[in-house]
């Protein structure tokens, strides 16, 4: 290793964490929305472990293991019917004393004892003239006071004063008093709720604090290392000496990342595993994941000029690496295939790892394709130093004068009021707004409205639900929520009853309605608020014949649903079983497509006629469109079935959508497109839209037994799965290579 490299790694190791620059207010309220959620979780965590023994009676295990029952035991037990009010659960082992495989036992089958018979017992136990009377063994939990008295029961009851005397009874012989069979009762601790606990904890935060730690700490440093010198107008002469342009990225890149194992080393100490292969497991992720991060740093501060825009940049991947985070948090997600896919694989490979469960091929793949994705961020941070000019002059006074007017003058030009950075649909910025309370305030809105038109839709499905016996047992549900397993209970209770909602009629006319005043909403707020015209929410009047467009939206949205119910069809994921409309359905049919209509329309008119213009205004066309696409696919993150393939789908459907109104200049053909894609996927088709079910279907269709979750998309339906993948892809393909002209206005070079 060079002198340099060596000076490199050291300057970056060291660099102080203070910096010149604020943080960006979105940044701050990210983290602080990201520590509220863990704080939230571990709050339900530690809540349901603190109040586990509320309730003297609640968490009380009632069941019995039987190991090597005897046959007159059997026998016994059904005649007294024992295996079905004492739950008994028979088991063979040839180890009598294996406390960890009666422990397992007793866990898995909700058990406070484990009763073990001897061999032969039913030879032994009643003859008069042996060396040793057989011993029974009996294991008990001590964790709470109960199960001794249970098992003192028990053994009174059934054993000593009914099954010795069976016993008697059924081989023949007079039973003499103090000739019982020797019972010994070994104490077993009971660490479900510890161990129940440690798995959470390990499988879930423990990950968690390691992302943090390693994305906060790249940050940190990252941002400061190039970035922060271009800022502070040190790193033109770092340029000028003799170094190379790929020893100073990866001396930036290496202290980086030696400055990140530190806290991870801590994390190790904290969340040890259990094993070496754990141990091992753990610290190649997590050194993959370091990798990983500081190149993407490193990569996104050679682009930056500040600190504030590299942290700008760096948001998004941060937004999309939390999220990924939070969906593999809900063990619904769990698929075979993401514990190969970085991030992902990282997150539950650094759980299975400390659970000593962890398997070493994904592993290996998630380790692998890390790192040449490391490889590929330092070798673009590369080639952007190699691009970039810069020259060193002494100056004067007047000099600097004359510069830092430029400046000032730079400065105002890019001012996104006096210049917007876009002209979408007409649309120019009138006031300016902070950046946190700029786009928080776009992200919300949406999900404001429809959260407050649903609600009041779901009125009358409620009212008439609350006349059904099933309410009760839905409130007693709530009533008695305790521990996290309640809360996620009742949140899939909730989703399911929403999905019962979907064949309400009065849920879908209101629904409907409200959409329509959702549309009047946003055009009330840019005529008499923003005091824009109506085209700049992307109803351009001056459209000739609006009406062709929407029917050509129609067209194409026919032909990107159906291409993906042919591609289900081809690979075998689904089957067609036939028409499923009925005539009872046929009202709640008619009442989906008229709700269809309203519903495609207001998603179009939320995000790419409303927010897309306005923060393209500010920011630019491609982050308009990343940010409006990545508002659309958060705003399903709720939905059954959501994975981090449902993400990437409804974010790629949504930037094709973004592409072809700026194309366009209006969005009439993407409000059809969107209305008939709904339409056909959950009423022509019959499959799930969005993670909700769908009633009143034309075609009836079913996933095959040999389809798959990531192929078909599982309970989210096919926006989940990799058909869905193909064919958006295929259709930007088409409609990049149809690409005429420009339409986004002049003064942009960022256009689609």
């Amino acid at each position: 290793m060079n002198r340099s490299l060596k000076a490199l790694i050291r300057k970056t190791f060291g660099k102080n964490h203070t910096m010149k620059s604020q943080a960006s207010v979105i940044t701050l309220l990210a983290c602080l929305a990201f520590v509220l959620v863990v704080m939230a979780y571990l709050f339900s965590l530690f809540r349901s472990y603190y109040h586990r023994n509320d309730d003297p009676y609640e968490y009380l295990p009632q069941n019995i293991v039987v190991v090597n029952a005897p046959d007159s035991w059997k026998d016994y037990a059904e005649e007294r019917d024992l295996y079905f009010w004492a739950g008994l659960v028979d088991k063979e082992t040839d180890a009598v004393f294996d406390v960890f495989t009666f422990s397992k036992w007793m866990k898995e089958n909700d058990a406070f004892m484990t009763l073990v018979f001897p061999e032969d017992f039913d030879e032994k136990a009643l003859e008069l003239k042996v060396d040793e009377k057989p011993e029974v063994l009996t294991f008990v939990l001590t964790d709470r006071l109960e199960y001794v008295e249970m098992k003192d029961a028990f053994l009174e009851y059934e054993f000593e004063g009914g099954y010795y005397y069976y016993l008697a009874d059924t081989l023949g012989v007079v039973l003499p008093s103090g000739e019982q069979p020797v019972i010994y009762t070994e104490a077993i601790r009971n660490n479900y709720q510890s161990e129940r606990l440690h798995d959470r904890v390990s499988r879930m935060v423990a990950p968690l604090i390691y992302f943090v730690v390693i994305m906060y700490t790249c940050m940190l440093i990252g941002m400061n290392a190039i970035a922060g010198e271009k800022e502070r107008g040190t790193f033109a002469s770092l340029l000028m000496t003799p170094m190379s342009r790929g020893t100073i990225v990866l001396g930036n890149y290496l202290g980086v990342a030696l400055h990140a194992l530190i806290p991870c080393a801590v994390c190790m100490i904290l969340f040890f595993p259990r094993s070496i292969s754990g141990f091992f497991g753990v610290l190649f992720l997590t050194l993959s994941l370091i990798a990983l991060m500081a190149a993407i740093t490193i990569m996104i501060s050679c682009m930056s000029q500040s600190i504030v825009s590299a942290q700008t940049a760096f948001l998004p991947i941060f937004l999309i690496v939390l999220v990924a985070c939070v969906t593999c948090m809900n063990p619904t997600t769990s698929n075979p295939v993401n514990n190969f896919i970085p991030i992902y694989g990282h997150f539950f490979g650094i759980g299975d790892s400390l659970m000593n469960t962890a398997k070493f091929l994904p592993i290996l793949v998630c380790v692998v394709t890390s790192l040449v994705l490391a490889v590929i961020c330092l070798l673009v941070s590369r080639y952007l130093l190699t691009t970039e000019m810069f020259t060193v002059a002494v100056e004067s006074k007047s000099d600097k004068e004359i510069r830092k007017a430029l400046e000032r003058a730079k400065k105002q030009e890019k001012d996104y009021v006096s210049r917007a950075r876009a002209n979408v649909y007409g649309y120019r910025p009138m006031k300016r707004k902070s950046v946190g309370g700029f786009l928080f305030g776009h992200a919300i809105l949406p999900l404001t409205l429809l959260s407050i038109f649903q609600t009041i839709a779901m009125i009358p499905a409620i009212i008439s639900y609350m006349k059904t016996s099933e309410s009760v047992k839905f409130l007693r549900m709530f009533r008695d929520m305790a521990g996290f397993d309640q809360v996620k209970d009742a949140v899939a209770e909730s989703a399911s009853l929403f999905a019962g909602f979907m064949s309400n009629h009065w849920f879908i006319f209101f629904m409907g309605l409200g959409y329509w005043c959702i549309i009047g909403i946003y055009i009330l707020i840019a005529k008499l608020l923003e005091r824009n015209p109506i085209a700049t929410v992307g109803f351009d009047t001056k459209t000739k014949r609006p009406w062709l467009q929407y029917l050509k939206g129609l067209l194409f949205g026919i032909i990107l649903i159906s291409s993906v119910y042919g591609v289900m069809l081809i690979t075998g994921q689904v089957s067609c079983d036939g028409f499923a409309l009925t005539s009872d359905s046929v009202g709640l049919f008619i009442l989906y497509l008229l709700m269809w209509i309203p519903q495609g329309a207001t998603e179009e008119v939320m995000m790419r006629g409303y927010m897309l213009p306005r923060v393209a205004g500010r920011f630019g066309v491609p982050f308009a469109v990343f940010f409006s696409s990545f508002c659309f696919s958060a705003m399903h993150g709720m939905n059954a079935g959501f994975s981090v393939l449902a993400l990437i789908n409804l974010m790629l459907i949504a930037a094709l959508f973004a592409c072809i109104a700026l194309r366009q200049g209006h969005i009439f053909t993407v409000c059809a497109m969107h209305t008939i894609w709904n339409f056909c996927q959950g009423n022509l088709y019959g499959l799930e839209v969005s993670g909700n079910p769908q009633s009143a279907s034309i075609l009836s269709s079913t996933y095959t037994s040999g389809s798959r979750d990531f192929m078909t998309g599982g309970k989210f339906g096919p926006e989940g799965g990799l058909c869905v993948t193909i064919v958006i892809v295929i259709a930007f393909i088409v409609l990049f290579a149809t690409r005429k002209k420009k339409t986004v206005s002049p003064d942009p070079s960022e256009s689609v």
